[in-house]
């Protein structure tokens, strides 16, 4: 049986044409390589430009910023009635969402009683709008702790996708004819209340 031969068989004008084309091949494949890692790339940024555009799209178009009117909303309340924040017009109004399992929430709800306490005959109100918690929870919580303040019920989270908040707790203060004064993410201090609400309630 004859054998197969080998490049050391070859003679050296085939050899130096064979190391060539392999040297061709190799540096082919390495373009290709690249070639096809750009258009992979490509093709990832392209897929997450498209992700991003779906969530844009789809992201709550209700979302507030200072000095625009504060979207209209009606809520039940605790007590059985039903607040409109129309109709509040007039008076300053602490609209805050907030969760019983929220500890900064918790934080700052007996700074913001006293406030309304304190400036409620001078036009102030709260409007407390727990997110998404069923209002036998919500009872216990608020009886607990002996809250004064008007609290509301957003149990299908639509006011917290009305105003397009993202996070808890979150405070709106709006003013005697309904614009937004004040927007803030995290717990509100009295220092906070007394420099954004006193003012307008003058």
């Amino acid at each position: 049986m004859s054998k197969a031969l080998t490049s050391k068989h070859f003679p050296k004008s085939v050899k130096s044409k064979i190391q060539d084309k392999s040297k061709t091949w190799f540096y082919l494949n390495i373009v290709l390589a690249v070639s096809l890692m750009a258009a992979g790339v490509g093709m990832l940024l392209w897929l997450g430009w498209q992700s991003a555009d779906r969530q844009a799209a789809s992201a709550p178009r209700g979302l507030i910023r200072v000095g625009q009117p504060a979207p209209d909303f009606s809520l039940p309340a605790l007590n059985g009635e039903t607040i409109r924040l129309n109709d509040l017009k007039g008076q300053v109004v602490l609209v805050n969402l907030w969760a019983t399992w929220c500890p900064p929430c918790k934080a700052e709800m007996p700074v913001i009683d006293t406030f309304y306490q304190a400036q409620q005959q001078a036009g102030f109100t709260a409007l407390m709008v727990n997110a998404q918690e069923d209002g036998a929870t919500v009872q216990a919580f608020i009886k607990a702790n002996g809250f004064g303040f008007p609290v509301l019920l957003d149990s299908q989270g639509e006011l917290m996708n009305l105003y397009g908040v993202r996070g808890l707790p979150t405070t709106f203060i709006v003013d005697r004819n309904g614009l937004v004064r004040h927007i803030q993410s995290g717990a509100i201090t009295e220092a906070e209340l007394e420099a954004v609400v006193s003012p307008l309630l003058k």
